[in-house]
């Protein structure tokens, strides 16, 4: 296979985004416009825009993994809580005496 140049999509971000965009949408096509419709319209072609510009964002720049992964492992040592597989204190069932 030939290697990947193209970045990953994030398609997480692109509901967000066209939230985002709609509010904004809807408030700047009242102001402007005066009418919702259109207002809706931009927010929605806008949030859309939003959406995808941060789902082709790369996720390289924003942190690692190993860091988020060394904050999630030194917080389980610290509390006890279990890791994403139930090893650890409170993986069992409660003990009954």
């Amino acid at each position: 296979m030939t290697p990947r140049t193209r970045r990953r999509f994030d398609a997480t971000w692109l509901p967000f985004g066209m939230m985002i965009g709609f509010t904004v949408g809807v408030g700047l096509g009242l102001a402007v416009f005066d009418n919702l419709f259109a207002g809706a319209l931009v927010g929605f072609i806008v949030g859309a825009g939003l959406g995808i510009a941060l789902g082709f964002r790369d996720p390289r720049r924003s942190g690692t993994r190993a860091e988020e992964d060394a904050e999630d492992d030194l917080y389980r040592r610290q509390h006890g809580d279990p890791g994403p597989r139930g090893d650890g204190p409170s993986s069992g069932p409660p003990e009954r005496r």
